[in-house]
C-alpha cells in the first residue's frame, strides 16, 4: 500500500470522529436557559426602579421574533433531526411583554423565543429611548440575562 493512500485512511476516520464531536459540542454547549415561565418575571425585575411599566403580557408567533444566527442555524438543525427521529424537538412559542414609560412616546417590547418550557432568545424593541437611557437598560438586561445574546432594534 503507498504512503499517500495509507495517510488517507488514516485521516479520514479521524477527521470524521473530529468533525462529529464538533458538531456534538456545537449543538449542546449552550444548555443554560430560563424557564419560559418565568421570562416576565425577569423582565420586570430588569426594569425594577425604572420609569418603565408592565403594560400586558400576550402569546405570538415565534417567527415575529429576530434570534442571533447561530441559534437559527441550531434550531433548523434540530428540526431536521427531529424529523428523521434523531432528536426531539419541543412546542415552539413566542411572549411578547410590553412596558410603557412614564415618559411620553417611551416604549419596551421585549419577545422571548421559548421551546417547550425554556427560553431560548430575547430580542427587545425600543422606541423613543435617548442613549444613555438605552445603555443602562441594556446593562439591566445583560445582568438579568447573562446567557443570552439579546437582539435590541429600534421601532
Amino acid at each position: 500500500m503507498n504512503k499517500t493512500r495509507r495517510n488517507k485512511l488514516i485521516i479520514l476516520p479521524i477527521l470524521l470522529i473530529l468533525g462529529f464531536l464538533l458538531f456534538y459540542k456545537f449543538m449542546t454547549y449552550d444548555r443554560n436557559y430560563s424557564w419560559s415561565k418565568e421570562y416576565p418575571t425577569e423582565v420586570i425585575s430588569a426594569v425594577k426602579n425604572s420609569n418603565f411599566r408592565f403594560l400586558k403580557t400576550e402569546e405570538i408567533n415565534p417567527e415575529n421574533i429576530d434570534l442571533p444566527n447561530e441559534k437559527s442555524i441550531k434550531l433548523k438543525i434540530q428540526k431536521i433531526l427531529s424529523k428523521v427521529n434523531l432528536m426531539s424537538y419541543g412546542t415552539e412559542h413566542g411572549q411578547e411583554i410590553t412596558l410603557n414609560s412614564t415618559k411620553s412616546g417611551q416604549k419596551l417590547i421585549c419577545k422571548g423565543w421559548c421551546l417547550s418550557d425554556h427560553l431560548i432568545g430575547i430580542e427587545i424593541e425600543h422606541q423613543d429611548i435617548d442613549t444613555n437611557e438605552l445603555t443602562e437598560l441594556r446593562q439591566r438586561f445583560e445582568n438579568q440575562f447573562p446567557n443570552y445574546k439579546i437582539i435590541w432594534t429600534e421601532l
